[in-house]
């Protein structure tokens, strides 16, 4: 989502970081490792700029691909062999 997690002051926030990053409606993580993957098989990410996926960064080659897969990784389990065996 949109909104940063709240840190409680009596925890580290590890949990609530870890939930955030991986909440469904926020496919950001998702789609970092997506496309990391993609690069590895292929030399080159969908993203080409691996290490900025923010406004400054280069846009998707194909967007539409990289939402897929990211989608289909979070119903996967966020598994990493799944990701590999589909790509």
């Amino acid at each position: 989502s949109d909104v940063p997690p709240i840190f409680p002051d009596n925890a580290s926030g590890r949990w609530e970081l870890a939930n955030w990053l991986t909440d469904t409606s926020h496919p950001l993580t998702a789609r970092v490792i997506v496309n990391r993957v993609w690069g590895w098989h292929f030399g080159r990410g969908l993203v080409s700029s691996t290490e900025n996926f923010g406004v400054q960064g280069e846009r998707p080659t194909h967007p539409d691909l990289l939402d897929w897969l990211a989608r289909r990784f979070i119903t996967s389990g966020w598994s990493i062999k799944e990701l590999h065996r589909l790509i």
